[in-house]
């Protein structure tokens, strides 16, 4: 954090803009803090405040339209590939996904205040083939908005933050490693959570080839899509294959309680959502539920069928 502080300080308005773009198109970068500090620092004109807002927000619609375009092209791949690296990734595409079909476009200026959210929001809208005008105008906003509201807290707890910044330099470098510290044992905490699910049912996965022997006997699975209703809406869904929800639990476990195979599918890495769902299910009395591995992708890939409302 120091480091990035003093670049900001010496390169001015360039190192802002670069810092930004780069937390925008994923790096984790403190960029909210850098923002807060600087604007603490800067003598309080309103060319000052202003340049600094500016900057940063055509730096963040950059590294915006850069994530819509690899949405728009690469389609839900990349939003794969992007989850893989998310604390979250079983929340990552969802909660973009509600907020999109709940809100619409001002979905960009909400999820611009959500961690993680914020980079995975251009893509979904880049996916959902968001019209690129309306796209640009939301993403502008929702920089100004986010970032005006960095630059006011910086300039409100002005005399706070200098304070806090003396009190960091006295303690130098303790005060940094100890802050390292805590942040490494939250991330420590979710990748043990998260590991822990993986391996719990990474045992007890079924493959295409299984769940398609299944279907041609008699009776078939009950087939449960763990996906957000947009994305079933969007992408097709697996033929037969009943939307579950957090809504629904116990009306699944009272439908099929007693069925001998059930299967759980989604679009995630590791099928962490599908996990997650068959381990709430298992809490509430069903006993034999699996994911399928590889979810929608895979079975698109070996030629299953696919439907759409």
């Amino acid at each position: 954090m120091n480091t990035l502080i003093e670049l900001v300080q010496n390169y001015g308005l360039w190192m802002i803009f670069v810092i930004t773009l780069l937390q925008s198109v994923g790096l984790p970068l403190p960029t909210y803090a850098i923002f807060i500090i600087t604007s603490a620092v800067t003598p309080p004109t309103i060319t000052n405040i202003g340049a600094l807002i500016i900057t940063g927000s055509v730096a963040s619609l950059v590294g915006d339209y850069i994530l819509y375009i690899a949405g728009k092209r690469y389609g839900t791949s990349i939003l794969g590939r992007l989850c893989k690296i998310s604390i979250s990734p079983d929340s990552c595409v969802s909660s973009s996904g509600n907020l999109f079909d709940r809100f619409g476009s001002p979905a960009l200026i909400i999820a611009k205040f959500i961690p993680g959210l914020s980079t995975i929001a251009p893509v979904v809208a880049g996916v959902y083939k968001m019209p690129v005008k309306l796209f640009g105008l939301f993403s502008f906003v929702a920089a100004i908005i986010y970032l005006g509201v960095a630059v006011f807290l910086g300039g409100l707890f002005r005399h706070q933050i200098g304070t806090l910044i003396t009190t960091l330099s006295d303690y130098g470098k303790l005060g940094g490693l100890i802050l390292l510290i805590a942040f490494g044992l939250y991330l420590l905490a979710k990748w043990m959570q998260r590991n822990r699910l993986i391996k719990q049912f990474n045992f007890d996965r079924v493959t295409v080839n299984d769940l398609l022997e299944l279907i041609h006997d008699q009776p078939g699975p009950v087939i449960l899509d763990a996906r957000p209703v947009d994305q079933r809406t969007r992408n097709g869904f697996i033929p037969g294959s009943i939307s579950i929800d957090d809504n629904n639990l116990s009306d699944i476990v009272e439908r099929f309680g007693r069925h001998n195979e059930i299967i759980i599918y989604c679009s995630c890495p590791n099928e962490i959502t599908a996990a997650r769902y068959a381990e709430k299910l298992h809490k509430v009395g069903l006993k034999r539920i699996r994911p399928l591995l590889g979810g929608l992708d895979e079975w698109e890939k070996f030629g299953g069928k696919v439907i759409f409302d």
